[in-house]
């Protein structure tokens, strides 16, 4: 008969044991806890932070707007400026044109005129035989009052016979002669205007030229007690006199 054998009983060195803590409730209530709070406190603090840097960029934001706003403005202003420079550059060709188109008109005139006088002169020929001789010729002396009873405006015109294609160049010079506390007296356009330059009455023209040129120059002033009777008008070039005409002192109307 056989023998059944007993299994050997194990020892408790035959097994391992392994322990495993078992979490409570309330740890993972408050895992879950702190882990909601890591989750909502990212977004939180991302918000805090872009409306921080918001709050510090709105000055900034602020003055980017006002610069752009006079960047603006300006740009305007530049081009508004343009145009105006533009239409000032316009008028100023077209002003150009007009003062060239005049000139042009103002030497035709000046031809006519001088042919006129040329005509002039060879009917005045046959009264006088030196009338077409080529020289100066002073056309007209005029007078006029002014509101100081000592002060008087004048305008001589000068013109020429001869040839047209040269400039004329000689100086004009005046002298009032009259009396003065009773006694014949003389006095030279430096004593009745001292500050007119000396060379207001310069000649230098083709057909012909009124002098002085400017209002402000052409006035004599007469001193106390001189009473006028004679104005002599006295062109020279070189040393040479070219013409010389005397004019009563005779005032024809008031200064415009």
């Amino acid at each position: 008969m056989t023998e059944l054998k007993r299994p050997r009983p194990q020892s408790y060195r035959d097994h391992q044991v392994s322990i495993t803590p078992r979490e409570s409730r309330a740890r993972r209530r408050w895992r879950r806890a702190v882990l909601i709070v890591l989750l909502t406190a990212i977004p939180v603090s991302a918000w805090l932070g872009w409306e921080s840097a918001m709050r510090r960029l709105a000055p900034v934001a602020q003055e980017r707007e006002q610069l752009l706003e006079h960047q603006g403005q300006l740009v305007q202003e530049l081009e508004s400026q343009r145009q105006h420079y533009h239409q000032m550059e316009v008028d100023l060709l077209v002003a150009r044109e007009s003062v060239a188109e005049g000139q042009q008109v103002i030497r035709e005139l000046e031809a006519q005129l001088f042919r006129q006088q040329q005509s002039l002169a060879q009917y005045q020929g046959v009264l006088a035989p030196d009338a077409m001789s080529p020289g100066l010729r002073i056309q007209a002396f005029e007078l006029h009052a002014t509101d100081d009873p000592q002060v008087f405006a004048y305008k001589i015109m000068v013109s020429r016979v001869g040839d047209e294609s040269d400039m004329l160049q000689a100086g004009l010079d005046l002298t009032v002669s009259g009396e003065r506390d009773g006694e014949a007296a003389t006095l030279t356009l430096a004593e009745l205007a001292p500050d007119v330059a000396a060379d207001a009455l310069a000649l230098n023209f083709r057909y012909f030229q009124v002098v002085p040129a400017r209002s402000e120059q052409a006035q004599l002033t007469l001193p106390e007690g001189f009473v006028p009777q004679q104005v002599t008008l006295t062109a020279s070039h070189g040393g040479d006199t070219l013409v010389e005409q005397s004019f009563d002192w005779t005032v024809t109307g008031v200064a415009p």
